[in-house]
């Protein structure tokens, strides 16, 4: 059975450190037993104690010291240490606390949004098979709670570094783990993961509110994050109480079964009408209910497609799936005791937690099936979403300007690392022009409060999604796409473009082995200086020769190549800038495009759209970057 997901509690809190007369040493949750710490370069350790008391940290048989500042904080640098362990961490004070199996290697802060945060065990490709193949001890993660904070906070309220294995694998980050086993198996060194992530969540959640003062469109926002004449504290706790009744409705099972509308004999005679799958999406708490004739009760398999986000599925009264927006049961096997010849009837129980708005089924993925027969279940289902009350209406408070960076980056930001990893942009692809500037600052801001210099920082380009149109047109995800290109005039910044491993109905492809190991191509060259092909061919320049341009490309690797016949994806214009579908060729390490209806052309697109139909790769198979050379 498909366990209901309730988010993590969200809270508020302040570090609360003991008065001095019973001070205690503290170190932050981030260190602990099985961490891993970064190789070859100082390694920052800091805590609290007593004021004015000396602080002795010791490693491998070195020791350095200090004394805590009249506040009680205490900070060393620990010298530059090779790979290897295991080694305990002794810190002294008039207290001890000794850390143990530490070892030393790479570690990378992995952030984002759902795509970064989504798990190994979340029924990605061959997720079982990359469980079982997960027995790899120097490899370790630490997971930073969800903890959204309106004030900069000096610790997380819990989180411990965990060994990588058959049994703690499926809660690790898939894009992380495969990147983190690349890291691991070519370099032969310990890589520690710490993963700070949120779906659904922008990057202005991400970048502290002072940093957002300064960034076009943020700054309205930003300043009442920091007003200190609002009391945001009770505004919270406001969206908290609404939060809480949310979940306890959806959850809510013996309410909404007394209701019967699962049963059989249950009158809907009053609901009204609606063609599933729905072209409109259905606010609140929303059943459904078909009534099915089968002419045999053996072999009979259920598949609904996408219902976003919960729902339960009831066949003639029983409950046979229960499915959550990162768990789908998929096909259903219905017993024969629950399955009957003749009439039987489905009925589904709905509810979208993100934004209330229900949608039910996929087209061509809604079927029933007895003996091998399938019947469409498309069409018209009788509904109702006024049988409950309406669902109470959350403000995303994890959305607001600096509150993950307080609760969930400020309180790690110190912890010394290789770099960073980062998936994200769903959540801000509805203003793209925005992105740009955005972006940059976050990284920067990361930058600066690690104190750690331009440390490397790589992130994945969004993924090919939604419907593929049949005409170029504007796309939102493909300015999106332009904006996070551009982070990289940053110095030691990487990309991994994806846009052809994408699901047009899944906004979380399930294929995260390339993204995990295309980032890893980017480490290769940005991180370790390695002569490599580290990304698909990018646009450099282009060249217009009467009716053609000629466009050249950096990164052409061994050449440039399709997945099948000649290039597509391409969309010329003139100088009015109305784009048609271009004809392409490729010529040794450029490509010619042209249009015979565009006799003079000037600007050209390439996967310039949502969900591109694209062919273009470098021999090392990985593919072009989307470009446009009209702004």
């Amino acid at each position: 059975m498909i366990r209901l997901f309730r988010p993590l509690t969200i809270v508020i809190f302040m570090l609360v450190m003991p008065s001095w007369a019973e001070a205690q040493l503290v170190l932050p949750q981030v260190f602990g037993d099985h961490m891993v710490l970064q190789r070859d370069q100082n390694v920052r350790f800091w805590g609290w104690a007593a004021p004015n008391e000396q602080i002795s940290v010791e490693v491998d048989g070195f020791a350095v010291t200090t004394k805590t500042s009249p506040e009680g904080k205490w900070e060393v640098l620990y010298p530059s240490h090779v790979a290897g362990g295991p080694y305990t961490v002794a810190v002294k004070a008039s207290t001890r606390i000794e850390l143990t199996d530490v070892w030393f290697g790479d570690v990378w802060v992995a952030g984002g949004q759902s795509n970064m945060e989504w798990k190994l065990g979340g029924k990605i490709n061959n997720w079982e098979a990359e469980i079982a193949d997960s027995d790899y001890p120097q490899i370790r993660f630490f997971d930073v709670p969800r903890e959204l904070a309106l004030s900069p906070q000096d610790n997380i309220s819990g989180g411990e570094w965990r060994v990588a294995g058959p049994k703690t694998a499926a809660d690790i980050s898939a894009v992380g783990w495969f990147f983190a086993k690349s890291n691991h198996l070519e370099k032969g060194v310990p890589v520690g993961l710490i993963q700070s992530n949120w779906g659904g969540t922008p990057a202005e959640a991400w970048t502290s509110a002072e940093r957002l003062l300064e960034v076009p469109g943020y700054e309205k926002t930003a300043a009442e994050m920091l007003d200190a004449t609002i009391d945001w504290e009770a505004l919270k706790k406001a969206n908290d109480d609404r939060e809480k009744l949310k979940w306890e409705l959806i959850g809510d099972e013996t309410s909404f079964m007394s209701l019967g509308a699962h049963l059989v004999e249950y009158d809907d005679s009053a609901w009204k009408t609606v063609s599933l799958p729905n072209k409109e999406p259905i606010m609140d708490f929303v059943w459904v209910r078909k009534h099915v004739n089968l002419k045999s009760a053996k072999g009979v398999r259920l598949y609904m497609g996408e219902i976003t986000q919960l729902c339960s599925v009831f066949m003639n009264g029983q409950l046979v799936s229960k499915e959550s927006w990162q768990d789908s049961t998929g096909i259903v096997e219905i017993s024969p005791d629950i399955a009957r010849k003749g009439d039987n009837v489905i009925a589904i129980r709905a509810s979208n937690s993100w934004d209330n708005r229900v949608w039910i089924g996929r087209s061509g993925e809604m079927w029933l099936e007895a003996s091998g027969k399938k019947q469409s279940l498309e069409g018209e289902w009788k509904y109702s979403n006024t049988l409950e009350p309406a669902m109470p209406k959350v403000e995303r408070f994890n959305w607001k300007p600096g509150v993950l960076y307080n609760g969930m980056i400020q309180p790690i930001a110190g912890y010394g690392i290789r770099g960073a990893i980062w998936y994200q942009g769903e959540s801000n692809a509805d203003k793209p022009h925005l992105y740009n500037e955005l972006f940059e600052a976050m990284i920067e801001d990361w930058r600066i409060r690690w104190r750690q210099g331009n440390f490397p920082f790589l992130f994945v380009q969004l993924a090919n999604f939604m419907e593929r149109k049949d005409l170029p047109q504007e796309s939102q995800w493909a300015e999106l796409r332009e904006a996070q290109t551009q982070a990289l005039q940053l110095p030691n910044t990487g990309m991994a473009t994806i846009i052809d491993i994408g699901e047009a109905n899944d906004i979380h492809p399930r294929n995260k082995q390339d993204v995990g190991r295309r980032l890893w191509a980017a480490a290769r060259k940005v991180v370790f200086n390695e002569e490599v092909v580290f990304s698909g061919p990018s646009f450099s320049s282009q060249e217009i020769q009467g009716d053609r341009i000629i466009l050249s490309f950096d990164q052409v690797g061994s050449g440039l190549m399709t997945t099948s016949g000649d290039p597509v994806g391409f969309a010329i214009a003139g100088a009015d800038k109305q784009f048609v579908w271009a004809e392409a060729k490729i010529e040794g390490d450029q490509v010619v495009v042209w249009n015979d209806q565009i006799a003079n052309p000037e600007y050209v697109r390439y996967a310039w759209a949502d969900n591109p139909a694209c062919n273009l790769y470098n021999k090392e198979g990985l593919p072009a970057v989307p470009f446009r050379t009209d702004q």
